[in-house]
């Protein structure tokens, strides 16, 4: 009940920003980006779910013949189901790591690959937020927002730091066993299976070369999917340095990480609006910038959440008539 009202809140503050600035301004802002420019943009982000299913792909020891295209479609699936329909936290992620169970790899290996990457990839965001406020301090030092935002990369990064330890520790061995006595059914239901996800973790963490490669491909990718708006301005005719929406984007993705709104609605229209005032993007077109961002979200993930219905309808059908 608490997610759905900060959702609605959100959506409130979202929508109304964009009356208060202008709906007919904003929407304007939106159109002159045109196909052409959510296209591109579309194209940006397919180049980055490359390399985020390359970092995924790295933590599997023992990959089966498809493995990399299960990875792209996880990736896929994970971020339609993130973007689309998150009223749960990490809901993407647990239907990820079905989804690779599915294509042959064991529940425990698909729910520690999964873990690992998903750790991975909040580490390289601390990393892309320190590049994005490196640029902030040298274009305009003394800036006081990076002040409050190294502050708060202090405590993700301890955070973090004590979620591996956990990680190493046996917290998903301790989660696993929980369930069990409490009669619940966790993700991992097959015998011993919560053993599998603590020792499949250890597995990745003891070949240090594999988590940080995941980790080093997952920063390639922040950098690459800042392409998306770097172009999506460049079509609405307010072009901007590569190097200022990379303040903007790393700032943004580090606040959304903070502050958990499904969908990160309200979260994003307000970080455009304050972060881009920064660089003289007026309002309307930082709330064009986001729709357009949620436009690219909807054209990649309602055909991937379609495409899965599909599969599960498949599957329900044949395990009814075996």
């Amino acid at each position: 009940m608490g997610i759905t009202i900060f959702a609605l809140a959100g959506i409130a503050i979202a929508t109304a920003l964009i009356l208060y600035f202008g709906s007919a301004q904003v929407g304007d802002a939106f159109l002159t980006a045109g196909w052409r420019g959510l296209a591109a943009m579309t194209g940006v982000y397919l180049a980055s779910l490359v390399l985020c299913a390359s970092a995924w792909r790295c933590l599997i020891s023992a990959p089966h013949r498809n493995t990399m295209l299960a990875c792209h479609w996880a990736r896929l699936l994970r971020d339609s189901v993130g973007n689309i329909l998150a009223i749960v936290p990490a809901a993407g992620e647990v239907v990820a790591a079905r989804e690779l169970s599915i294509f042959g790899l064991s529940p425990g290996t698909a729910a520690a690959s999964t873990i690992v990457d998903l750790t991975m990839e909040i580490v390289s965001l601390i990393f892309f937020a320190l590049l994005g406020l490196a640029l902030l301090s040298w274009e305009r030092p003394g800036e006081s927002i990076a002040w409050w935002s190294l502050g708060a990369l202090a405590v993700s990064a301890v955070a973090i730091a004590g979620f591996i330890a956990a990680q190493r520790g046996g917290l998903f061995r301790f989660l696993g066993a929980l369930a069990d006595r409490l009669g619940l059914t966790a993700p991992w239901s097959e015998p011993d299976q919560s053993r599998s996800v603590h020792a499949g973790i250890n597995e990745i963490y003891s070949a240090p070369g594999r988590p940080v490669a995941s980790g080093t491909l997952h920063f390639v990718a922040w950098v690459v999917g800042s392409g998306e708006a770097w172009l999506a301005l460049s079509f609405m005719g307010h072009p901007l340095s590569f190097g200022d929406v990379l303040v903007i984007e790393s700032l943004l993705l580090s606040l959304r990480m903070a502050v958990f709104v499904p969908w990160a609605a309200g979260v994003q229209e307000g970080g455009y609006l304050a972060l881009g005032a920064l660089f003289g993007l007026d309002p309307d077109i930082a709330l064009g910038l986001s729709l357009l961002k949620r436009a690219r979200e909807v054209l990649t993930g309602v055909p991937c959440l379609l495409v899965w219905q599909v599969l599960e309808t498949r599957r329900l059908w044949r395990a009814s008539h075996e």
